[in-house]
C-alpha cells in the first residue's frame, strides 16, 4: 500500500529553497479533497515521519505544517524538532484560552509560529495571535494589491517575516520584493510535488512481547516503551489508529521514556 504526501517548496528572495510546505494528499491526485482536519494533518504527520521520513521530504529544510485547533491543544508539534518544524495556524481558527496558552507553551519551547492564508480587510486575526507570530503568509490571490503592499508596512514594528503565498506571476513576485516580503510560495515556482512511500507492517513478534509483558500481573512500562520506539512500523500502527489524544500519550510514553 502506497501513502503520499505533497511538497510545495518555499523561496528567499535569492530564489534558494529554505523550507517545504507538506499538504495532506489521498492519492496521486494533486489536489485536498476535503478530508477532516484533523485526520489530514495526522496522516501528514505519520507518513512525513514514520512512512516517508521527514529528511527525505525536506532534505534537513523547515517544514510548514498547517495544525488544527484541537491538535495545537493537544501539543502534538511537540512531536518534531524544534528547529525542523514551522507551526502554520489556519485562519479560521478563533483562538480561546486554551489555544493561546498551548501556542505560548510552543513559543516557550523555541517552536516558529506562521499564520497562514492572512487577508488584510478582513481584521479578523486577533492581536493575541499577531503578537505570537514570527511569518505572517500573505494571500496573494485574496489580498488587492494595495493590501499585499500594505501589511508588510503596517506591521513591521512587530519583528515579523512576511511570506507571499500563492505567487503564479513574475510581477507579483517582484511586487513581493519590493514591498519587503522575505519568503516566496505559489505556482510561478513551482506546484506541490506529491512524494509517496510504502506503508510498513509492524512486526508480529514486537506485539507478541508488548502483550506478553501486559498480560503479568506488573508490566514493565519501561520496557514496553523500549519495544514501541525501536519499531518505527509499530509506532506508527499505533499513531494511526487513534485520535489527537493518543498521539499525546505516545509522545508522553516516549519522553518519559528517554528520561
Amino acid at each position: 500500500m502506497k501513502v503520499f504526501v505533497a511538497r510545495q517548496p518555499i523561496f528567499d528572495k535569492k530564489e534558494k529553497v529554505v523550507a517545504y510546505e507538506l499538504l495532506y494528499r489521498s492519492g496521486k491526485i494533486n489536489h485536498f479533497d476535503g478530508s477532516n482536519g484533523d485526520r489530514a494533518t495526522a496522516s501528514v504527520i505519520i507518513n512525513s515521519l514514520f512512512r516517508i521520513g521527514l529528511e527525505n521530504l525536506t532534505n534537513g529544510k523547515l517544514a510548514f505544517i498547517n495544525f488544527t485547533e484541537n491538535l495545537l491543544k493537544e501539543g502534538i508539534p511537540l512531536i518534531f524538532n524544534k528547529n525542523l518544524l514551522v507551526v502554520e495556524i489556519l485562519e479560521d481558527i478563533t483562538p480561546d484560552k486554551e489555544l493561546l496558552q498551548a501556542l505560548r507553551f510552543l513559543k516557550g519551547k523555541g517552536f516558529k509560529i506562521a499564520l497562514d492564508d492572512f487577508i488584510f480587510n478582513l481584521g479578523n486575526t486577533p492581536d493575541e495571535l499577531l503578537n505570537m507570530a514570527d511569518i505572517i503568509k500573505v494571500d496573494f490571490l485574496a489580498n488587492s494589491l494595495k493590501d499585499r503592499k500594505t501589511i508588510p508596512q503596517k506591521f513591521r514594528n512587530k519583528k515579523i517575516e512576511f511570506l507571499a503565498e500563492k505567487v503564479e506571476t513574475k510581477e507579483e513576485y517582484e511586487e513581493a520584493i519590493k514591498a519587503g516580503y522575505s519568503f516566496f510560495q505559489g505556482y510561478f515556482f513551482s506546484k506541490p510535488e506529491i512524494v509517496s512511500g510504502k506503508d510498513i507492517s509492524a512486526s508480529k513478534l514486537t506485539y507478541m512481547q508488548i502483550l506478553n509483558e501486559l498480560n503479568k500481573r506488573e508490566p514493565n512500562f519501561d520496557y514496553i516503551a523500549e519495544l514501541i520506539e525501536a519499531n518505527v512500523s509499530l509506532t506508527y500502527e499505533l499513531l494511526r489508529l487513534v485520535n489527537s489524544a493518543v498521539f499525546l500519550q505516545l509522545n508522553v510514553l516516549l519522553r518519559l521514556n528517554r528520561r
